[in-house]
């Protein structure tokens, strides 16, 4: 490379082109085509509502899984206060759940641009994209602050048997002393001198028994009861009060009755339920008996054809010449202004509903957008761009989970339903100055403002939750802090042979550019990305004659 800018030295400085958009076309009747790899790599993104970065995984960083994220667990309340008493705390939670994301990307854009006239071209941009989305979740990574668990009842035969036998035995103890009740009343009987002393007391441990069994069986299941879906914690505070509530109940029982041939009233206790683990937490996400039904927070890849854009650009006014053939500006002055209209595909692979962590390939989305071109040389080794973009964001409908909140991690399957979407209109600014020292090298820079506008969601929906309780959706807050900006900068060195090839110093006509880009600020959940890439563009003549090499 160092060669080649020494042969070229002597040259006059020739507008070296560079990867950033400018107002020129592909000369007439030559396909400009090519073809980029950039390696993109982010775990952090800037907040909905601030200018602040935040881990990707945020959403998925909890101190508690409690009723307000997954369902089922607020239903528990009734079952287990019935169990350990009124006014006894009951903190309803799964523990703490820790996750981080991190997200690489190939992104591999293939562009054609045709010169059609001198002042026409036609354009397309196809591009491929990898992502890969890397997850590492960690629930209950201390051990500490979990109250429940999911409930072995749902999946060992013995653990619902185990809870039978307590349902039983406080049935049997409150059959028993009823019968005891009846047969004391008005007796003298010495085995009666308990109950009598206390009537009102033996008929309210009836009662409280049979409250306390159908609780057993609501919370944690029997053979005949399906149970809760999640179950006091083994050796938590809300299984200890469960089990020195039926403590006490078996001593009372003992009280009015004396003791038990076995020794207690109520000898079991219903099984716990064990911490929360890494496979817990794929069973909860992934089996669709939780409710959720969706995939567990893993590892996922999309690889995928972006969101396709075609257009045509129009050079309205150009004293620069042909870029490709004509010789370098000595002084500032030369203007070219163009105009383009472009139509966006929507053929990207969008993020899934049921897939929580991951990164689609595009909007699979329709846009329409124009852009406005400056070019204007600043001396003989200096000119910059300007382009100004509006697109107009079409509106659509897709399948979406709407949750109660932004930012709910796992919206259940009841959730899951068509939506209108109608994605903000943005606007673009990019200034890219361009430093040109000879024929064959340019060195330039990338500035680039971004806003979009809120995206708008409709549709009202009343739904049953997996838990039974009802719900009533509404799409719009899907739309909650959508409004984005971002400021991105870059910087590219090219190498041209395009001058060389027209005087036939070159084999083939073609520039290589080395790019890296970094998103330096913005909101609305930008990810704050960085990416280094390679982009090739190869200038070949379509119908005879080569343009590109005057005679």
């Amino acid at each position: 490379m160092l060669i080649m800018a020494a042969a070229a030295g002597p040259m006059q400085a020739q507008r070296v082109h560079g990867p950033w958009e400018d107002a020129t076309i592909a000369p007439r009747g030559v396909m400009r085509a090519g073809v980029g790899v950039h390696f993109g790599h982010w775990s952090e993104r800037f907040a909905r509502d601030a200018g602040s970065r935040e881990s990707l995984g945020t959403d998925f960083t909890r101190d508690s899984l409690g009723s307000a994220i997954l369902p089922g667990i607020g239903v528990l309340s009734g079952g287990l206060e019935a169990l350990v008493g009124p006014g006894t705390p009951l903190p309803l939670s799964l523990g703490p759940l820790r996750t981080r994301l991190e997200v690489t990307e190939v992104r591999v854009p293939v562009t054609l641009e045709y010169g059609l006239t001198s002042r026409v071209g036609l354009q397309a941009v196809i591009p491929y994209v990898k992502n890969h989305v890397h997850v590492s979740a960690a629930a209950n990574p201390s051990g500490v602050g979990a109250t429940l668990g999911l409930n072995p009842a749902w999946t060992f035969t013995g653990a619902r048997q185990q809870n039978e036998v307590v349902v039983t035995s406080l049935g049997s103890a409150a059959a028993t002393l009823t019968s005891e009740l009846q047969r004391c009343l008005g007796s003298m009987d010495a085995s009666c001198s308990a109950i009598n002393a206390n009537r009102e007391g033996a008929a309210d441990l009836v009662t409280l028994a049979n409250l306390t069994a159908d609780a057993v069986a609501s919370v944690f299941g029997t053979s005949t009861v399906s149970g809760s879906a999640y179950a006091p914690l083994a050796g938590g505070s809300l299984q200890q009060a469960v089990e020195a509530r039926l403590g006490q109940m078996s001593e009372d029982f003992t009280g009015f009755l004396g003791a038990a041939q076995s020794g207690e009233w109520i000898a079991a206790r219903p099984v716990p339920a064990p911490l929360l683990a890494a496979a817990d937490l794929d069973l909860l996400l992934g089996d669709p008996t939780w409710g959720i039904a969706g995939r567990p927070l893993a590892d996922f890849e999309h690889s995928h054809v972006g969101d396709i854009e075609v257009g045509a650009k129009l050079i309205l006014l150009d004293t620069f010449g042909s870029g490709a053939v004509s010789p370098s500006l000595r002084g500032a002055g030369a203007l070219r202004l163009a105009v383009a209209g472009i139509y966006r595909l929507p053929t990207g692979q969008l993020d899934l509903p049921w897939e929580f962590t991951d990164v689609g390939t595009g909007d699979r989305q329709a846009d329409i957008e124009v852009r406005g071109f400056v070019d204007a040389a600043l001396g003989s080794r200096l000119w910059t761009s300007a382009v100004l973009r509006y697109g107009i964001q079409r509106p659509d409908r897709l399948v979406r989970r709407i949750p109660d909140r932004v930012g709910d991690p796992f919206p259940e399957i009841a959730r899951e339903h068509e939506v209108s979407r109608d994605l903000g209109d943005f606007v673009e600014l990019e200034v890219a100055p361009r430093y040109v020292p000879n024929d064959a090298f340019a060195l330039s820079v990338l500035y680039r403002y971004r806003s979009k506008g809120k995206d708008t969601y409709a549709g009202a929906f009343d739904v049953t939750s997996t838990d039974g309780t009802p719900l009533s959706l509404d799409a719009s807050v899907l739309g909650i802090g959508t409004a984005q900006t971002e400021q991105l900068l870059g910087l590219a060195l090219t190498l041209s042979t395009v001058r060389g090839y027209a005087l036939r110093q070159a084999m083939w006509p073609l520039e290589v550019s080395l790019v890296h880009t970094r998103v330096m600020s913005g909101r609305g959940g930008v990810a704050s990305q960085a990416s280094t890439g390679v982009v090739l563009r190869l200038y070949r003549p379509w119908f005879g004659g080569n343009p590109l090499r005057p005679s």
